[in-house]
């Protein structure tokens, strides 16, 4: 057997994914029905989406880590999906650039894992609608994990176990689609629970500091962050310019060329003239869009630094006295960031606040991989 690649040792057990399943299975025919994006409403976590075509089983959750964790996937056999989003460094990697396909560079910091299952688009620039299209886009990302599927299939086809295991899940043998649904119904496992904000949500008054508590206050109120950070997932799940400071990377001709190349892949016709990351642009190639980015989740903020699609800044409190003068500059930024006028005092409690956003989150270790 094969040993995962070396992360912090946490211990994964049937019980986390059991607990998930008794979230997410309401007995609806598609998704679970929430209202996480269009209300200002901030709370507990509801059950976890899970899409009718894609149930959920402790054996396709066991599978889908394998896949996560095996460096296979990739075309050298050096990058899994792990390596760009560490259970230790909250589900992300903190660094200001992703790690890359070796002789790349990446443009981008990782976007965090946690909660991920209540996004209703992915990556910074949602190009991806849902987890298991999103989970088939890196591996054959040439600057991720650069693989030809047709031959991870041949590939994954060879390994008994492996086979075995698609053929219980899914009756089949190893096939994209299977991939995908085992990768996302995995990531649909990594969830928090029990931060000191949902139990003072559901009634322990005692469960937040007074500065925490007037951290929420001022969350709601003055400093305006639930216009965008809204719902029990504290997102939107929409795409906004905050005029964030280009990235001192950008420079790095190699990282201009990932930039320019990933655009060229998306469509963009005048992709060489690029100097700045185009953001939801990428996709919708409406100008208003360029320098837009998802607004990620609050949950578990303070534990997975650098922050932004560039990891522009470091702390937390950074990003706020960011927020507290309006913003960057940039011509298309927002209409709806505007100068806050919070004091030291009021930039400490939203610290407070943020920091008691941090919940429990399932204890998964590297798992043994089929030889």
């Amino acid at each position: 057997m094969r040993r995962g690649p070396n992360t912090t040792a946490l211990a994964f057990t049937i019980t986390v994914v059991l607990a998930v399943l008794a979230r997410g299975l309401t007995g609806g025919s598609g998704l679970v029905q929430l209202s996480i994006a269009s209300s200002a409403e901030i709370g507990p976590l509801p059950p976890v989406p899970i899409p009718v075509q894609n149930p959920m089983t402790p054996e396709k959750v066991s599978l889908g880590k394998m896949l996560f964790f095996d460096s296979r996937l990739s075309a050298d056999g050096s990058r899994s999906c792990v390596h760009c989003h560490q259970p230790d460094q909250g589900w992300a990697f903190k660094d200001r650039q992703s790690p890359a396909y070796p002789t790349q560079v990446e443009r981008r910091a990782s976007m965090t894992l946690i909660n991920v299952a209540y996004n209703t688009t992915l990556i910074w620039d949602g190009r991806a609608s849902t987890l298991e299209k999103q989970a088939l886009g890196p591996i054959q990302n040439p600057l991720h994990m650069n693989q030809n599927l047709d031959l991870l299939i041949e590939r994954l086809r060879a390994i008994p176990d492996y086979v075995e295991r698609f053929r219980q899940v899914f009756g089949t043998g190893p096939t994209p689609d299977a991939i995908g649904k085992a990768i996302a119904a995995f990531e649909r496992t990594i969830v928090t629970a029990d931060s000191p904000f949902d139990r003072y949500a559901t009634g322990n008054l005692t469960a937040l500091s007074a500065s925490a508590q007037r951290g929420l206050e001022l969350f709601k109120g003055k400093a305006r962050c639930t216009l965008c950070h809204n719902g029990p997932a504290l997102t939107d799940n929409g795409f906004h310019n905050l005029g964030v400071p280009e990235a001192e990377f950008l420079k790095d001709p190699g990282v201009l060329a990932s930039l320019r190349f990933d655009a060229k892949r998306m469509g963009v016709p005048e992709y060489r003239a690029l100097t700045a990351d185009p953001g939801r642009y990428l996709v919708t190639k409406q100008d208003r869009d360029f320098g837009s980015f998802k607004t990620p989740t609050l949950r578990n903020v303070t534990s997975r630094s650098p922050y932004m699609h560039n990891g522009a800044f470091d702390t937390v409190a950074e990003v706020i006295a960011f927020y507290n003068k309006g913003g960057g500059n940039d011509s298309r930024k927002d209409s709806n960031l505007q100068r806050l006028d919070l004091t030291h005092e009021e930039e400490r409690d939203l610290v407070a606040f943020l920091d008691s956003l941090t919940g429990e989150l399932p204890k998964i270790e590297a798992p043994e991989l089929p030889e």
